[in-house]
């Protein structure tokens, strides 16, 4: 290494008088042509020792040191390479992601047909849709999605099939329940429910079955779309009493 500092050195020398000469040239252009033809000349041989130097040098020292990695040439060599790998790699990600937002768009797409779907059923059908969850909701709202799964928008007047609706009287005329027949319901059942809200929303039941002539089962939401005071407690006193049914689904059927 030392050689090699050595002609370094000698370069920087080189050089340096090389750029004193080309300051010089105005002045001795016009005196001493040939002289300075010839400096110049000597010049360009020193430089051209030195380049030969400096390759021999770090050839033949490289090995015996181990410092490959300290040849500028093969630096640069690795540098190209290196330039060369990200540049691959660039276009790659380039690519992956293009991919991603296509597939993205994809599920978008579907997911937001899905919904449509589901709303015009809900639409279309008495049938109630249970809300988001949080982690569905946060799902749609990352994809954009606007999801409005409710049955407010649902006609009360749509009715299941003819052919599903079980035939229904028309029934006679209201009867209040009396102090005596509420007070036949035990406490657990019946809680603090009075007799004037219970008589209240069994009128309304009786005049949407029997009046109204409606033959299907009433959901929770349906009755509190018609502004019922539907209660719990309500509900399980009627039914204990055998005024209305009950499904699994907790429709109401009025018993007439």
């Amino acid at each position: 290494m030392k050689s090699v500092k050595a002609s370094l050195e000698l370069v920087f020398q080189s050089v340096n008088f090389h750029y004193a000469l080309r300051r010089s040239y105005i002045n001795l252009s016009k005196t001493k042509p040939m002289f300075l033809l010839c400096m110049f000349q000597k010049a360009e041989a020193d430089m051209e020792y030195m380049e030969q130097r400096l390759k021999l040098d770090y050839l033949t020292n490289a090995p015996e040191n181990d410092a490959r990695e300290e040849n500028p040439v093969k630096l640069l060599e690795n540098l190209s390479a290196i330039k060369a790998r990200h540049a691959a790699l660039c276009t790659q990600v380039q690519e992956i992601a293009a991919e991603q937002k296509q597939s993205m768009d994809s599920i978008r797409a579907h997911l937001d047909t899905t919904v449509q779907l589901v709303q015009q059923l809900q639409q279309t059908a008495d049938i109630e849709v249970p809300p988001l969850t949080e982690t569905e909701q946060e799902s749609a709202d990352s994809l954009g999605l606007s999801v409005n799964l409710n049955t407010a928008e649902v006609p009360t007047s749509v009715q299941p099939p003819a052919q599903e609706q079980p035939r229904c009287s028309r029934g006679g005329e209201f009867e209040e329940l009396s102090e005596a027949t509420l007070e036949e319901v035990p406490r657990s059942v019946r809680s603090s429910v009075t007799l004037v809200d219970l008589n209240a929303f069994y009128r309304q039941l009786h005049e949407h079955f029997s009046l109204r002539k409606h033959c299907g089962a009433l959901s929770l939401q349906k009755m509190k779309q018609m502004n019922m005071k539907v209660s719990e407690a309500k509900l399980k006193t009627l039914q204990h009493l055998s005024l209305i049914e009950l499904d699994k689904k907790g429709h109401v059927r009025l018993l007439i």
